[in-house]
């Protein structure tokens, strides 16, 4: 009786357990891919293995594609150039550095197309360069690693895009990111989450990181992300159809509803972001275990 007891016991752990693990699967999103619109993707497939180390491989044996070590580069290729990305909420993404002035130096020496140049963050270095169709990638010594490492936004409303994010995707932003726009005109306005070891940087659209930056005009329109050289971002759970139903529930614009997109073998369905923003919902399992599956 007593081992009996003791074996009805752990099958209602686990099944306490299948049950937090279901409800964190609904709730908590994992980061999954960026989508790049390409003129020439062998030529955008070979900047990021040269440059960043990615990974050419054969995405669910249906497509070529990049891993970046926490995540997909897929590729779309496009007649015409994309339009520009400085019209959209997605600024750039950015992977670690180690060494900021070396790494700049040997950018500088292989002919790098630099958008924002070496510049001194705090006890870091940051700088920016373009991609082939001017997508804007940045290296940030913060992390002291070569890893692929976050997602930089630009918004209309700090407070509204983070209670998006944590709300729709599940991610834990601080609270004080949820308060008003402050009032000094100096102070930078923006907040941060991490998914999966990548971060999810935030900024008001008018404010920057250092007078270095290229700055851009006062109070710009956010135009839809889609069309643009980053033409959105994915993020995954195992089982997106009550993810589709809860959003559908809560208000979010559903741009297309749940299909199994042939050109990646990828099952998803699209939906409006904050600020414009395109955002893929696909049914894969979290990295690592998800580059098999």
């Amino acid at each position: 009786m007593k081992r009996m007891a003791s074996v009805l016991v752990l099958l209602g752990v686990f099944a306490a357990t299948a049950r937090v693990i279901q409800v964190q699967d609904l709730t908590r999103a994992h980061f999954h891919h960026v989508r790049v619109n390409a003129t020439d993707p062998q030529k955008t497939m070979e900047w990021y293995e040269k440059f960043f180390g990615a990974q050419r491989i054969k995405f669910r044996n249906a497509a070529d594609g990049l891993f970046t070590s926490r995540g997909f580069i897929l590729i779309d290729k496009v007649a015409t150039p994309p339009k520009d990305l400085e019209l959209t909420a997605i600024r750039h993404i950015g992977w670690a550095g180690v060494d900021g002035p070396n790494e700049y130096a040997w950018w500088k020496a292989q002919g790098a197309n630099v958008h924002t140049p070496l510049t001194p963050l705090n006890q870091n270095w940051f700088f920016y360069i373009y991609g082939p169709d001017r997508e804007i990638a940045e290296i940030f010594t913060g992390d002291k690693n070569h890893l692929f490492n976050h997602l930089h936004f630009s918004t209309n409303d700090v407070a509204a895009m983070a209670a998006w994010f944590e709300q729709h995707l599940g991610m834990t932003v601080p609270a004080a990111a949820k308060g008003p726009r402050p009032t000094d005109p100096n102070v930078r306005w923006g907040t941060s989450a991490r998914v999966d070891g990548v971060s999810v940087v935030i900024i008001y659209k008018d404010h920057y990181y250092a007078d270095s930056e290229k700055r851009l005009p006062v109070g710009r329109n956010l135009e839809t992300t889609k069309g643009s050289p980053i033409n959105h971002i994915a993020f995954s759970y195992a089982n997106i159809q009550p993810v589709l139903e809860r959003m559908r529930a809560a208000g979010v614009p559903i741009v297309e509803p749940i299909a199994t997109r042939p050109q990646h073998n990828l099952k998803s369905f699209f939906v409006q972001g904050p600020d414009n923003v395109l955002i893929e919902i696909v049914e894969a399992k979290p990295i690592p275990e998800g580059l098999w599956q």
